[in-house]
């Protein structure tokens, strides 16, 4: 190979692997995440968003152009041309077809391609970039002939396997997906980086699917468990710690709520963070106390941790749960291998082994506990049976996997019946007809007609997403809720990008009291951009800042209604909404006290002033505030706050001393204290206030910036450099922290760290001001976040850090 020619390729790879960090900083939601680079150890075992498939054809496009010349090592189209007929006819098209590809004209280039490669079907680079094309153009069937050819030619190419991979998934060949995934990993991504993680988290979810649960956990530890775990990697991590035999897109929506809590705690395990990890397992079972292989999980992870028995009490549990699974009677014959009791560990080696008498490690473990009490010949009898077992074999619950799924579709039988009676153009004429009889009957306000008649195309046409979506909105408001819940599941089943459906199932899932599932796809109906009625908007933002302040996302709460008030459209719900953010009461408008409510209102009347930029009023509305509820939590503190914007540093500080003394639990207002000290040029004052704050919350990243900053400030770089990057693990998220952390790497002359968190920054201040652009939009700018963000983090136009 030639030497300008690696040379080429190595730029290129770089260009891919930065690429594909923006992609996966844009696809992250700006949501508290605490992760840290730790060994890949796995407590559990001894993981875009679960609609990321869009993942292969984004990544597809920017490749394609960033390979020149000869990837696989073959001859180039002008060497190629003097090797056989039709010589002038293949080097004008290959030219061409390079050409077109490199300015962006897909459809072009893959019509040269394809005449290219007629005339040399062994030109394999063509294959390469005309899988590419393919792939990027959703044309995957199309694009796995083309990446066949290519791993023929060079079947040690990670890539090529990793391509065919993602292709057959798309296809839902899952069984050789998961072949060739495995291949791309046992050859390597070498030369093309950019595409490890994707193909990563492909093998992971096809490893759940399999049933090799441990593997799934042990591959999407190791190899994405170092830093921010992005969305999709915790919903595999969770299927995996669930053990739950599907993709994410065969997970019913019901579900959503118990995966997102399960993969929470997935990421505190795969960080090693216990103390976190433990109370949310507790909170879990009491939220989920029937779901299996829960108290499996944790048992799993309290014997990693050697509390055994609090680990035996879980397993225990979990035997009552799932009888008929070997696994937790596994687990606690080695707790009392462990503990020394083999006597103990006996009875429940052997009945592993009767529930499950093909798996190996059965074998293994009464073997080990046979030979422990001294029965040598019977130990090696089970050993020998252990080895003729060997692989371990997947360990799937087919009710856990029937207890997850979504549930099929109606009438598709029906539809096939009906359709084999009657014509097509007959068909399709009787279905328009219907159409327009229930778009009629829906805009003159006949309920009970337009459900018929959409009941009645849906027999037609099953898989009719949008007329799903419409059947449960009208059976939405007609206070139906259990069939608007199952036809708006039915649509998210076909259509996983229907905003309109999961916006209803949201409003539907709030008016059931679901809030934790209402929550999540309330959300998801505002990332997909959802355009109802301005009736129905403007109630699923309510809907959603209420269960914001419900979750302690009062930032995010605001930021939804904040547009509102700007736009003059208030009304008592916006004021008392805004009130409980103001007020951090992590509670519903109905479960507010009656009491309370005079109070709510005035913080809410004051929020109103603030947002609308009246400062002058708002301060009158703090002070009459401060007079009214004197000793109320957080009115002096968000006094403070708006001081704050408008320079008043003094006032602002005295208002602090006031939040303080009434509420010094809490380490806000030592983080804002600190703050405004750094912007004083007073770095004693703030390192003091940020001590505080971090002893009061030290899960708290604002608080370990501030710190880190202060600590800066004042030459001890060190020290700083440490905070900082708790802080950049806490919340990976935030430009500011990046920032911040950048200046300390540059002043500990750690030149490489602190290009690394430059461009780092620089992304994240992008997608910042991307983030910005959805302020004008029904559903706001959400922060997602349970605390203010790190001081700089607020400001997204800084110049990075020299």
């Amino acid at each position: 190979m030639r030497r300008e020619e690696v040379n080429c390729r190595a730029v290129c790879f770089r260009k891919a692997t930065c690429f594909y960090a923006v992609f996966e900083i844009l696809s992250w939601r700006l949501r508290r995440n605490s992760r840290a680079n730790i060994s890949c150890k796995s407590p559990f075992f001894m993981p875009i968003q679960r609609f990321g498939r869009c993942i292969i054809p984004v990544l597809a496009s920017a490749l394609i152009s960033l390979f020149p010349g000869s990837m696989i090592g073959q001859p180039a189209p002008a060497q190629m041309a003097e090797q056989g007929s039709g010589t002038a006819t293949f080097e004008e098209l290959a030219r061409q077809a390079t050409a077109a590809r490199e300015e962006g004209k897909s459809e072009e280039a893959i019509r040269f391609y394809e005449g290219a490669l007629q005339l040399h079907p062994d030109w394999t680079d063509g294959s390469w970039y005309l899988g590419n094309l393919y792939a990027d153009a959703g044309r995957y069937s199309e694009a796995i002939p083309a990446f066949q050819k290519v791993t023929t030619a060079d079947p040690n190419l990670g890539a090529a396997w990793a391509y065919l991979g993602l292709c057959e998934f798309e296809t839902k060949d899952f069984k050789n997906s998961l072949r060739h995934l495995q291949n791309a990993k046992q050859f390597g991504f070498a030369e093309v980086p950019g595409v490890e993680k994707v193909a990563t988290y492909h093998l992971a979810l096809l490893l759940n699917l399999n049933g090799q649960f441990e593997d799934a956990w042990e591959l999407l530890g190791s190899r994405l468990g170092h830093g921010q775990l992005a969305e999709q990697t915790k919903t595999a991590l969770a299927l995996a710690l669930l053990r739950v035999p599907l993709l994410p897109d065969q997970v019913d929506p019901s579900k959503d709520a118990l995966i997102d809590a399960a993969g929470e705690i997935a990421g505190d395990l795969v960080e090693g963070n216990f103390d976190r990890a433990f109370p949310a397992f507790e909170q879990m079972l009491k939220t989920y106390p029937t779901t299996p292989f829960l108290h499996y999980a944790y048992g799993s992870a309290l014997i990693f941790r050697s509390r055994y028995s609090e680990a035996e009490a879980q397993l225990r549990e979990e035997i009552k749960l799932t009888p008929k699974s070997a696994l937790p009677v596994m687990r606690m014959a080695i707790i009392e291998l462990k503990t020394h009791h083999a006597q103990d560990a006996l009875p429940m080696a052997e009945r592993a082994v009767e529930l499950v008498p093909q798996s190996a490690l059965a074998h293994e473990i009464l073997s080990r506990t046979l030979s422990e009490l001294g029965k040598g010949g019977q130990a090696a009898k089970e050993l020998e049976a252990a080895e003729n077992l060997k692989p371990e074999k997947p360990d799937i619950d087919p009710e856990v996997a029937r207890a997850y799924a979504h549930s099929s579709i109606p009438g598709e039988t029906e539809q096939a019946t009906t359709a084999s009676r009657m014509a097509t153009g007959e068909r399709d004429s009787a279905f328009d007809e219907l159409a327009r009889k229930a778009a009629a009957a829906e805009e003159a306000g006949r309920a009970d007609d337009a459900i018929r008649d959409y009941e009645g195309l849906l027999k037609m046409k099953p898989r009719w997403d949008k007329g799903w979506a419409e059947l449960g909105s009208l059976y939405y408001s007609a206070g139906k809720f259990p069939q608007a819940i199952a036809s708006l599941k039915n649509s998210i089943a076909i259509n996983p990008k229907n905003s309109q459906a999961w916006a209803f199932l949201g409003l539907t899932e709030f008016e059931t009291k679901d809030y934790s599932n209402a929550y999540i796809h309330l959300d998801r109906a505002r990332e997909l951009d959802f355009r109802g009625t301005p009736a129905v908007m403007l109630l699923a933002i309510y809907h959603l800042a209420e269960l914001r302040n419900r979750n302690g996302d009062f930032f995010g709460s605001a930021d939804l209604l904040i547009p509102e008030v700007r736009h003059g459209r208030v009304n008592e719900q916006t004021k008392l909404i805004l009130g409980m953010s103001m007020l951090r009461v992590p509670l519903l408008p109905a479960q507010v006290p009656a009491a309370s409510r005079a109070l709510m209102q005035a913080a809410g009347e004051t929020a109103v002033l603030q947002y609308s930029s009246r400062y002058d009023d708002t301060f009158r509305a703090f002070e009459r505030m401060t007079k009214d509820f004197p000793d109320t939590p957080f009115i002096h503190y968000a006094y403070a706050s708006a001081l704050d914007i408008l320079s008043r540093y003094d006032d602002a500080t005295s208002q602090l001393r006031e939040e303080i003394r009434i509420n010094p639990g809490n380490a806000l207002p030592h983080q804002l204290r600190a703050s405004i000290a750094l912007k004083q040029h007073r770095p004693d004052e703030a390192m003091s206030a940020a001590r505080h704050a971090v002893e009061l919350d030290s899960q708290s990243a604002g608080a370990h910036e501030l710190l880190g900053r202060a600590l800066l400030e004042l030459g001890e770089i060190e020290p700083a450099v440490k905070e900082l990057e708790t802080a950049s693990k806490l919340a990976p998220n935030y430009p500011g922290v990046h920032f911040s952390l950048a200046r300390a790497y540059t002043k500990a002359k750690r030149a490489e760290d602190a290009q690394r968190e430059r461009t780092i920054f620089a992304q994240l201040n992008a997608s910042a001001e991307s983030e910005k652009s959805l302020a004008n939009q029904a559903y706001g700018d959400p922060h997602g976040q349970n605390e203010p963000p790190p001081a700089e983090a607020r400001t997204t136009s800084q110049t990075a850090p020299q």
